[in-house]
């Protein structure tokens, strides 16, 4: 959040601010990623005071983000228009499967194949358990790339470490040495997507 603040502001665009006592640049991230999770497509809402031309704003914060960070996509939006987080329905993400493992073309597919697959999470008012199954939309397993599609709603909050825990059986440990990478966000109005899943020959 510091760092995009920092580049609009040296990019001179003319942003819009909260009132009060300490203003503050309206600006609005997507759902938030768990800690040690990378990501490669989020999104940012920004209230500006004056509409501007979309290629040319994105050029000129570019040239004040640190390497790494790049601004792809700038897109207006009529107001009113609902926040990121509560227009996403789902997320994607992919990890690298451990060389040392088995590919889990076998094990994606006995996964689909449950009717119900009930997680337990810690909370801080106790233990809550809800069923994943509803909101694992998709399962793509291409060498050496595991891909999944989860829902990400309010309602339906599917982590990929809980697919992967179930779908390998291996300890927390194991699950947190596995590099994670949210992809992209879908935007649609709800969990219409088949369950399948596909994988190459091996």
């Amino acid at each position: 959040m510091r760092v995009m603040v920092r580049a609009f502001r040296r990019a001179r665009v003319p942003l819009a601010y909260s009132q009060g006592y300490h203003p503050h640049p309206l600006f609005s991230f997507g759902p938030p990623r768990p800690v040690g999770m990378a990501g490669m497509a989020e999104q940012l809402d920004v209230r500006c005071e004056t509409p501007g031309e979309p290629a040319a704003l994105a050029q000129a914060v570019n040239a004040e983000c640190p390497p790494g960070l790049a601004v792809v996509a700038v897109a207006p939006l009529t107001r009113p228009a609902p926040a990121i987080t509560a227009s996403v329905s789902s997320a994607s993400y992919h990890c690298e499967w451990p060389a040392e493992h088995a590919p889990p073309g076998a094990a994606i597919a006995a996964l689909l194949a449950r009717r119900q697959i009930v997680c337990s999470r810690s909370t801080g008012s106790g233990t809550r358990t809800s069923d994943i199954r509803p909101g694992i939309y998709d399962l793509r397993w291409t060498a050496p790339i595991l891909s999944m599609r989860l829902a990400l709603t309010p309602t339906c909050y599917v982590r990929p470490q809980d697919v992967l825990a179930e779908l390998t059986g291996w300890p927390d440990e194991a699950i947190r040495r596995i590099a994670l990478t949210r992809t992209g966000f879908i935007f649609d109005a709800g969990p219409t997507p088949e369950h399948h899943a596909t994988r190459d020959p091996d």
